[in-house]
């Protein structure tokens, strides 16, 4: 694994990690304990074992201890070692941000797909400023800030086009129900990685 990523935001850390081993050499790796390789194998594809395995090497590369990865019922992570934590996998790039503030992250690949899944996720406002300048990377940031304030809100139940508003010009600012939020973003390599905290917090 490699680290391509890292900064400093208010209480927390944002790190972005290319998974460059196999799942053959992970497994190999002497951070990994025998529980976390047992559950890793009972996952049905080769992806989703090289990123759970992924964020567990990451996570105590950085804090250079042991510790464990959970998820509470929602399927929002957590550790002892911060207060808040937001994963995010996408071909082969792992993010991670982590702190004492609460913080959502998403890192995603630019792709054709994305603009069609616009109508999906953008209300009717949204898609039809949307539709005056379309382009990959606009989708790609689109979604990347719905799926961050998603993870940052721990509810996989919300609703991307009524819960969660953009802008798709002013793409700093988004709002989940009445909570306002800052959305930063940054080009690594071929990916775009999106994060939020919110707008209070950044003052």
């Amino acid at each position: 694994m490699k680290e391509l990523f890292h900064k400093k935001i208010l209480n927390n850390h944002i790190y972005v990690w290319k998974m460059t081993s196999s799942y053959e050499d992970q497994i190999k790796n002497p951070l990994l304990n025998s529980t976390e390789l047992i559950s890793a194998k009972e996952l049905k594809s080769e992806n989703r074992k090289k990123e759970f395995l992924s964020s567990r090497i990451a996570l105590k590369k950085i804090f250079n201890k042991e510790l464990e990865l959970k998820h509470h019922k929602s399927g929002k992570p957590f550790i002892k070692e911060a207060k808040h934590i937001s994963i995010s996998h996408s071909s082969n790039f792992l993010a991670l941000a982590f702190g004492k503030e609460n913080i959502g992250v998403d890192i995603e690949k630019p792709q054709n797909r994305m603009v069609k899944l616009m109508p999906k996720i953008l209300s009717e406002i949204e898609f039809m400023e949307f539709k005056k300048e379309p382009s990959i990377d606009l989708a790609c940031k689109l979604w990347g800030t719905k799926e961050s304030i998603l993870k940052y809100m721990g509810d996989k139940k919300l609703n991307y086009k009524e819960d969660i508003k953009v802008n798709t010009t002013s793409l700093d600012v988004a709002k989940y129900l009445k909570t306002n939020f800052k959305v930063e973003f940054k080009k690594i390599e071929n990916m775009i990685l999106t994060y939020v905290v919110r707008s209070d917090k950044t003052k």
